[in-house]
């Protein structure tokens, strides 16, 4: 049996009738004596009482308001919040990309920006065949060709800007879908060699920009401008001394 709380003690006792004993006279060399209040419990109320208070709570007229303003102050209407943009308008702003990855034999990745409908043209792939042998002598194979597409059909798009799209191209680049990370990148574009250079939270591989197919195809002092380029910036060097690895 558990022992009774000091309270639950005295209130015992007081109900069996138990006088409590009250020192009357202090000892010599003893402490005095500390006086405690307790609580005394609170009555019970009866089913009767509480009955009759809930009458009395009903019985009482409620509270009378004051009068009406003849003429109210109309509270101020919050002026309504912008509605987000909708993916059309935003795409209106921001265009879509489609760009074609190839996955070289030496770990490089080339990712060749195109416009939306169009494939690329036995002219581009002839150019294409001619730099990798100037950039590669002997002969490089292609490993892999993928195809990259924003906004993904069935995908919905959160903002829809253009950090959104790097992100994404990002992403893709260095996904599941790619044995390992790439050697380094070339890319054709300006629009996605800006995407890919520029400092992002998804880190790459150096990354060396080109224009895109069609202007070294219409423009020979482009060709010549990239090719001098890949010298100085030390493209053609890493290119040829990265082993074939696959």
């Amino acid at each position: 049996m558990q022992p009774l709380a000091a309270q639950q003690r005295y209130a015992a006792l007081k109900a069996m009738g138990v006088t409590l004993w009250v020192p009357r006279k202090r000892l010599v060399g003893a402490a005095p004596s500390q006086q405690c209040d307790w609580p005394e419990a609170a009555a019970p109320v009866s089913g009767k009482e509480k009955l009759l208070a809930e009458m009395q709570n009903h019985q009482q007229p409620p509270a009378q308001t004051p009068p009406s303003d003849p003429h109210p102050v109309q509270p101020a209407k919050p002026e309504p919040a912008p509605a987000p943009p909708s993916p059309a308008a935003v795409l209106e702003t921001t265009p879509p990309l489609v760009a074609d990855v190839w996955l070289l034999a030496n770990g490089w990745q080339l990712v060749i920006e195109r416009l939306q409908e169009s494939p690329l043209t036995q002219p581009d792939l002839r150019l294409l065949q001619n730099l990798l042998a100037a950039l590669y002598p002997g002969g490089l194979g292609i490993v892999s060709q993928h195809a990259f597409a924003w906004p993904l059909p069935g995908v919905p798009l959160e903002r829809g800007d253009e950090e959104e799209l790097n992100l994404s191209l990002r992403a893709f680049l260095t996904g599941a879908q790619f044995r390992s990370p790439p050697v380094g990148m070339l890319v054709f574009g300006e629009r996605s060699g800006q995407l890919l250079s520029a400092h992002q939270a998804l880190p790459l591989p150096d990354v060396y920009t080109a224009p895109s197919l069609e202007q070294l195809l219409q423009n020979p002092q482009a060709k010549q401008a990239f090719w001098q380029q890949a010298g100085t910036n030390g493209l053609r060097a890493r290119f040829a001394s990265s082993p074939v690895m696959m």
